[in-house]
């Protein structure tokens, strides 16, 4: 599977090189201890001050990583054009703890987190986060719809499954909407299931179930508009279900272990719809319900920042309080400066000569705090 992986990633970069020209940002944060990565993408309508945008996270499977998920799902051009916030993270590994292998890390906790840290630098619509994936990624995404209900409005899983154990733990808080698409001919993650998958026609059934949906399924074909792929798709609804959610599964007749359009075969692979953008579709219908609380990002301190609009150099200071670290951001989202304090400092001093004139977004981060303000260099 690596690989394929490697021929996946090379093979693409050869064959697209626009697509390495575009402007992804590359971001980290700390988590229990380790740095965590992901690939960022801010779609041309995106703006600090701005109507705020959904978030789409499109996690890679079990040897992958984010650049290739990023390359194999093209999942960037459609947020382009479509004006959502596209996040492709690493797991540890290769790899994401769903109960099998790989990796130990808390992962459920790592998303969450990285939600708070997104939302803290960029305008994201919090009600409107949604997680999908390929393999290993479709069964995180499974996960984060048990235990991250409250915030993940949306899931599609692609060639994924879970753990037949975790179905005895998984607890939504709500009904959510799920997506499932997945190949009769998967030999990975096998159609009719294994120790470490749950059968996909039962796992389609027991979301329907939990989201207590009384209709369904209603069965549609795919109109089979390749008749080369060497295979066939039909849609299965689940509908009238609570909170007027709906859980869909795509059937796909002969396909492998593979993304409905991706770029590149690796297998069998069904060219009668795309498989990022019918997960849009899906998604976009969705949001957290008015009775889930949105966590907000809030900041409860003061700090005094002078001069602003600033010149040459800005001074900082907080008072009963310490300075942890400074972060600057440019209109993109892209991070200018970042200054890290330590021996409790309660005031900073630092040049901005080389900063262009404009506008900027200062973060500031206390003991368990922070603040974000605007800034302007003349």
């Amino acid at each position: 599977m690596k690989y394929i992986l490697a021929f996946i990633f090379f093979f693409l970069i050869l064959s697209h090189p626009n697509i390495i020209a575009q402007q992804t940002l590359l971001g980290t944060i700390q988590h229990d201890g380790g740095t965590r990565d992901y690939r960022l993408r801010l779609p041309p309508q995106y703006s600090p001050n701005g109507q705020a945008l959904p978030l789409v996270f499109n996690l890679h499977g079990y040897g992958s990583n984010a650049f290739e998920q990023e390359l194999y799902t093209n999942f960037v051009p459609l947020a382009d054009a479509e004006g959502f916030i596209v996040c492709h993270p690493d797991g540890l590994n290769n790899a994401w703890n769903v109960g099998f292998g790989g990796t130990t890390a808390d992962d459920v906790d790592f998303l969450d987190k990285l939600i708070d840290s997104l939302s803290a630098n960029y305008n994201i619509d919090l009600s409107r986060v949604y997680s999908t994936g390929m393999s290993n990624g479709g069964y995180m995404s499974y996960k984060l719809a048990c235990e991250l209900t409250h915030r993940i409005a949306a899931i599609a899983s692609v060639t994924g499954s879970m753990v037949p154990s975790e179905l005895t733990i998984c607890s939504p808080s709500r009904a959510i909407p799920v997506m499932q698409i997945h190949g009769t001919a998967d030999a990975v993650v096998a159609y009719n299931g294994s120790n470490i998958s749950t059968p996909i026609e039962s796992l389609v059934e027991w979301w329907s179930n939990i989201n207590g949906c009384m209709d369904g399924p209603f069965v549609t074909d795919v109109p089979d508009i390749n008749t080369d792929d060497g295979c066939t798709a039909e849609l299965y609804e689940y509908t009238s279900c609570d909170e007027n959610v709906k859980v869909e599964f795509y059937k796909i007749t002969g396909g492998e272990h593979t993304w409905p359009d991706a770029l590149l075969d690796i297998g069998v692979t069904n060219r009668d719809f795309n498989g990022s953008s019918t997960i849009w579709e899906f998604f976009k219908q969705y949001s957290l319900p008015a009775s889930v609380p949105v966590k907000e990002i809030i900041s409860d301190i003061e700090v005094n920042i002078s001069p602003n609009p600033f010149q040459d150099e800005i001074n900082i200071s907080i008072d009963d309080n310490h300075l942890q670290e400074i972060f600057i951001y440019d209109v993109l989202g892209q991070n200018v400066f970042y200054q890290k304090l330590e021996n409790n400092i309660s005031s900073f001093q630092f040049s901005t000569q080389h900063f262009e004139k404009g506008t900027y977004f200062i973060k500031i981060k206390t003991e368990n705090h922070f603040t974000t303000k605007k800034l302007i260099k003349q």
